[in-house]
């Protein structure tokens, strides 16, 4: 074929070209060596180096590496070969828990690189690739707007770095971005949020975007931004606060997203319809915890090629829908705590049968199932994780549960299940990790020589049956790290091949059974963190040498005896709980050596002498015989962080202890039913000023109550009854600020009696260790535990106070109890004290109060006991309203001892006013009220007979019946008026 000009034309030209570049090749590429020479650009390792001296910490030195000519060589740089650019800079921190429920506080933290961004990065003009997430780097300030000008980008990388403040729209510039995350981590108090997020739809190439945490609560029309993004496949916006201004149609370009994660967002709107049900390319959908309520919506059948489907944590309700048939690539399922309210064997039946051989998790807890056939169960046999506790189902568990070889999380407790569980139920499930039967009646009857299949690292026993002794087969489980037997009807003592079998668990629970026998002497070689043995019946002492590892140690209500070990041995106690025992001795002052230690509960015990005097050496001795005290250092150089101390009820002796000069963070103090004595010291609001409860109560203490112990701003129950206190109320009480308003109007977040311990899914509220709260209350002991946060109290009773009840006392609005009975107090009741709506109980008997009784009293809706017996009062008994209510049994008994009080329910009567006569019917009244109200009751009941009888005058038949029915009750009627007309003239005559 012949050629054209022009086609030759062209072929001359690019010979032409190409000659060209080949002669200008070698200038150019000697052009690139000069600036390149085997190493990376010098101006760009300068930006590397400006970047490093923000960094101003590096615990495990990243960075170390970053020295010399060749920063390409640097960890975490990467550079072009062909041109030594950089173009990759990856310190991410790897060892970031990115996982929502991961608790990552405290164990990261040692690899973060702390510091700040530098704008130098800006150098890098071919940077593709920034990672720096999981880093300390935000400082608390946003995302600095310069990082939307590196426009080489393809990768960015700025999650949980502690950013806050709003995200740059400047970002919008980075138009080459495929990946970006900037998730924010909200265990730093870090809150970042953007009301416009239009920038987003400028990055076209858009294939994976995290804006997690990120606060979108004002941000219009979202979903039109992000559909805008038609290469989209990865998209998470979970914990955005976005709201449910979701557009349920949506004709979305959004044709290749996989993955969308909309999870914790407060949408607050039915689950159907959403724009997301249409969008078919789903593999993966996220929608729980989102406030969605109604029926699941049948537009889940669109969603052929889902994988992975959570629901859970909202408001569904009814059964799953029955056009899930076609999702035959389901692999997990989660409709967790929801209220589907149906038989499980119908839930199992709606599951896609083409899924049944690749479904591999499925949650189902806390759902409201009922039924009692698990059995088709078994045909999920591709299933590893079933999650179906926290239901209603019954029966027993069917032995082809055995037979599902791949399970490896079987948790089926907090339901109504009983029967037995055999070894057959055992038989193939040789990969089983994982098992829960709490809280159910089921038990566990194995041969003793079985050895199990499988080999477990948690196993939650409580409250089912697997007595009467420890299960021998769990010799075989070494694995175990969390074993939980407690309440499961065990007796007899624990063998010994149970320490070295646990001795790498870190969470064992044997409470709440009959276990006997002794604890060994030494368990410094295991490895657990937390330990309960509470009520049981162990005896001989405590441990001497504890595990090294361990932070909570429960031993309470049991029959231990001996001393305390002088020292533990253990430096990360957090949690000692050893109330009603018998132990004897005093408390060792190893106690001064535990900077971990953050409770403390001996009560219930016969410890004597006081507490140890941390650092003695520093302290200036209390004279009880001066009014001050004085340090010799004025700020107190060790602390501990104890901040519940409980040592009620023993044996303990001497002043109010010094050790507690140590205590600032200390919030609850129970001294009750010891022997200390001596004058309470000034420095006890400025040593302890969280206090939140101070209970010093049958205690040898005398002296003046110090105006100081006022100044605790946080208290809220104050007991110091059945002491030698003297002097008067301080008229400080005002200054108890956390009693001036009801709790009812407080955040109920801000539970000053849950103070928690929390590590390895423990839970422990370090407030109250104890079984109740036991208070002197409406004359009797009563025990407060669940509601401890809504009591108030103030007991000063049984001392030897004088003077009057101070008038500020009646600001303490939110006060529940006050019992200031058995002093010498004088003068009136004060008027304010009918303002404390909150009162349930007021206790002022036997002082030498006077005057009159407060009518406003009555006012007290609240309460429910009042004692003012056996004072001076006197005047007219206020009645009405709340007073009318109390004590009706035996109403009198408030006021007796009073003799100048008068009026019902006592039977001296008020002058001016008369006795009322014995009979069935007692008067008030006067005469004239008396027979105003007989004459007007015989009055008006002759004037409705007489309507009556006209009526009835137009119906023959009515006036018939009628008549004869009334001529009966005329009879009666007589009888009763004759009765009462001589009762009247009786009571007219005796008068």
């Amino acid at each position: 074929m012949a050629a054209t000009p022009g086609s030759s034309f062209h072929h001359h030209g690019a010979a032409a070209m190409c000659l060209l570049l080949f002669f200008l090749a070698p200038s150019v590429v000697s052009s690139a060596e000069m600036s390149f020479n085997g190493s990376c650009i010098a101006g760009e390792r300068d930006a590397l180096l400006s970047f490093k001296a923000g960094i101003t910490r590096d615990p495990t030195r990243r960075l170390r590496s970053w020295r010399g000519q060749d920063c390409c060589r640097w960890y975490g740089v990467r550079c072009r070969a062909s041109t030594g650019h950089v173009v990759k800079i990856n310190l991410r921190n790897h060892f970031f828990a990115r996982d929502f429920f991961d608790n990552f506080i405290g164990n990261d933290h040692v690899h973060w690189l702390r510091g700040q961004i530098s704008s130098s990065l800006l150098a890098l003009r071919h940077l593709k690739h920034l990672d720096l997430s999981g880093n300390d780097l935000g400082g608390h300030k946003p995302v600095p707007e310069f990082v939307g000008s590196l426009g080489s980008l393809k990768y960015l990388n700025l999650s949980y770095m502690n950013f806050s403040g709003r995200v740059p729209p400047q970002l919008g510039n980075l138009t080459r971005l495929v990946y970006l995350d900037i998730g924010v981590d909200y265990f730093f108090n870090a809150y970042s949020s953007s009301s416009d997020i239009s920038w987003l739809s400028g990055l076209h190439s858009l294939e994976h975007l995290d804006m997690s945490g990120v606060d979108l609560s004002a941000a219009v029309d979202w979903v039109h931004s992000v559909n805008a993004l038609p290469n989209l496949r990865v998209l998470y916006l979970y914990l955005c606060g976005l709201n449910s201004s979701i557009p349920s149609h949506l004709h979305h370009n959004l044709t290749v997203l996989e993955q969308l994660d909309l999870s914790q967002n407060p949408f607050g709107i039915p689950a159907a319809p959403n724009w997301y049900w249409d969008i078919t390319s789903l593999k993966s959908l996220d929608i729980s915890y989102c406030e969605l309520a109604g029926p699941f919506p049948d537009d889940l059948g669109n969603l052929t090629k889902l994988e992975v489907l959570s629901m859970r944590g909202n408001n569904m309700e009814g059964m799953i829908p029955s056009t899930l048939r076609k999702l035959c690539s389901l692999q997990m399922v989660d409709l967790g705590y929801n209220n589907i309210g149906g038989d499980v064997t119908v839930l199992i039946e709606r599951l896609p049968k083409c899924s049944w051989n690749s479904l591999q998790e499925l949650y189902l807890e806390g759902s409201n199932i009922t039924g009692t056939i698990l059995k088709p169960v078994a045909n999920l046999t591709a299933l590893n994780s079933l999650y179906i506790s926290n239901n209603h189902l019954s029966g027993s568990v069917p032995v082809d549960i055995g037979t599902m070889e791949n399970l490896t999380y079987l948790y089926i407790g907090n339901n109504s299940l009983s029967g037995v569980i055999s070894e057959d139920h055992f038989s193939a499930l040789t990969n089983l990790k994982e098992i829960d039967l709490s809280h159910t009646n089921l038990q566990v009857l194995v041969d003793s020589d079985w050895e199990p299949p499988f080999n477990l690292d948690v196993a939650h026993f409580s409250s089912c049956h697997l007595g009467p002794h420890i299960p021998n087969w769990l010799r075989w489980q070494p694995s175990i790290s969390l074993l939980e037997i407690s309440d499961t009807g065990l007796s007899g003592t624990i063998p010994d091949w149970f320490w070295s079998t646990f001795s790498n668990a870190t969470h064992l629970d044997l409470s709440y059974n009959q276990i006997t026998g002794e604890l060994p002497y030494n368990l410094e070689f295991m490895s657990v963190l937390e330990f309960f043995l509470q009520s049981n019946h162990l005896t001989g002492s405590v441990p001497y040498l504890l595990p090294r590892s361990i932070e909570l140690l429960d031993i309470s209500k049991n029959s231990l005896n001996g001393q305390l070990p002088p020292n533990f041995g253990a430096p990360k106690l957090q949690v000692v709980i050893l109330f009603s025992n018998c132990i004897t001795g005093t408390i060792p002052e190893s106690i001064c050596r535990w900077p971990q230690l953050q409770t403390l509960d001996l009560s219930n015990n016969l410890l004597t002498r006081g507490l140890p005097d941390c650092e003695k050496h520093e302290l200036k001795q209390w004279n009880p015989s001066s009014n001050n005290s004085s340090w010799v250092n004025s700020s107190n150089p060790y602390s501990l962080e104890i901040r519940t101390l409980l040592l009620n009820n023993n044996s303990l002796s001497g002043a109010f202890p010094l050790f507690l000069k140590q205590c600032q963070n200390l919030k609850f103090l129970d001294l009750t039913q010891n022997k200390f004595s001596g004058k309470l010291p000034a420095w006890i609001s400025e040593d302890m000023p969280n206090l939140v409860m101070l209970r010093l109560r049958s205690n040898n203490f005398s002296g003046h109550i110090p105006f100081e112990i006022m100044r605790h701003f946080s208290l809220r129950i104050l007991d110091l009854a059945n002491n030698s206190f003297s002097g008067v109320v301080p008229q400080s009480v005002v200054n108890l600020t956390a009693l001036t308003t009801p709790v009812v109007a407080s955040n109920p977040m801000d539970n000053p009696f849950e103070e928690d311990y929390e590590n390895e899914g423990t839970f422990f509220e370090l407030g109250m260790s104890n079984d109740s709260l036991s208070l002197v209350i409406k004359g009797q002991v009563l025990d407060y535990r669940e509601n401890a946060i809504f009591f108030m109290s103030i007991d000063m009773s049984c001392n030897r106070l004088v003077g009057k009840i101070p008038e500020e006392m009646g600001s303490l609005l939110g006060l529940i109890n006050l019992n200031l009975s058995s002093n010498f107090l004088c003068g009136n009741i004060p008027y304010k004290i009918g303002s404390m709506q909150s009162l349930e109980s007021l206790d002022l008997s036997n002082n030498q109060l006077s005057g009159e009784i407060p009518c406003r009293l009555s006012n007290l809706t609240s309460l429910s006991y009042l004692n003012l017996s056996y004072n001076n009062l006197s005047g007219r008994i206020p009645s009405g309203h709340q007073l009318d209510t109390l004590k009706t049994d035996d109403p009198a008994s408030m006021y007796i001892g009073n003799p100048g009080l008068c009026g019902h329910p006592l039977p001296k009567v008020c002058p001016g006013d008369e006795r009322a006569p014995d009979g069935p019917v007692m008067w008030h009244e006067d005469d004239n009220t008396r027979m105003d109200f007989q004459l007007g009751l015989t009055v008006g009941f002759l004037a409705g007979l007489w309507i009556i009888f006209c009526g009835l005058l137009f119906n023959k038949t009515w006036r018939y019946a009628y008549f004869n029915l009334f001529d009966r009750l005329y009879d009666k009627l007589h009888v009763f008026s004759v009765l009462t007309w001589q009762q009247w003239i009786k009571n007219t005559g005796t008068n």
